[in-house]
């Protein structure tokens, strides 16, 4: 919570990681919108406490960095549950009375829930087979899906021609798809998938978040920006040959 509270903290913490991307000094005010002076000001007191040497990020400066991350993540974390375990709008399967004691459970990256003695939650909604509120007793969010990527050629190498449209299909079943380029998205309508095309680098992690396993198949020359997105995402993928 420190370096929410401190600006001070707040700030730095951005500059190291800005620093970590490479930008140097002057990048770094226009980004954070700060005058150069307020950066350089900066700067000094992070080569004071052995953070930075020059625009290189150095050990101990990395070591700060993360426990004040861990820090956030862990705090967001605590509220996330809080916030989730208040009210939880989930899909009624069957019929679904205010006061009701139901069970609700993930499927397919939604909330379901049914009338069950063995109970998780109390319904605060009337419903069948439709939207209803309820409030959970306890709140555990969806375990993390996983990521399969399937690789297309850009178009000069074959494009969505060199791609095995049957491994497509088998891989494709019980995932959400996405595809990301233009010949990732007609292998996909080759092989009778229907998947996200437009925002579907976000979509692929809100599933993933959501507790889905998906399916992306990707042009070759978006696959670096796919795999960096899901490394800090800390999202698990594999890579189909």
């Amino acid at each position: 919570m420190d370096a929410l509270i401190r600006r001070k903290d707040t700030v730095k913490m951005l500059i190291l990681s800005l620093l970590l991307d490479g930008l140097n000094q002057r990048e770094i005010a226009r980004r954070l919108n700060l005058t150069p002076q307020a950066v350089s000001e900066y700067f000094k007191e992070l080569n004071s406490e052995g953070f930075v040497e020059g625009y290189e990020v150095t050990d101990r400066g990395l070591k700060w960095l993360t426990e004040k991350i861990y820090e956030i993540h862990t705090w967001s974390e605590e509220i996330l549950k809080r916030v989730f375990s208040v009210n939880v709008v989930a899909i009624a399967v069957g019929r679904v009375s205010k006061r009701d004691r139901v069970r609700y459970w993930f499927e397919n990256g939604l909330v379901y829930c049914k009338v069950d003695e063995n109970y998780n939650a109390i319904a605060l909604t009337d419903g069948t087979n439709e939207d209803v509120l309820i409030r959970p007793v306890s709140f555990k969010p969806p375990k993390k899906g996983k990521v399969t990527i399937l690789p297309v050629p850009d178009v000069v190498y074959g494009g969505s021609k060199s791609v095995d449209l049957n491994k497509l299909k088998r891989l494709a079943e019980n995932r959400f798809v996405v595809a990301l380029g233009v010949e990732a998205l007609i292998a996909c309508r080759k092989a009778g998938s229907n998947a996200v095309f437009f925002g579907s680098k976000c979509g692929c992690v809100e599933a993933v978040h959501h507790g889905c396993d998906v399916l992306a198949v990707c042009t070759q020359s978006l696959l670096r920006d796919l795999i960096q997105t899901l490394i800090s995402e800390e999202i698990e993928y594999t890579i189909e040959s």
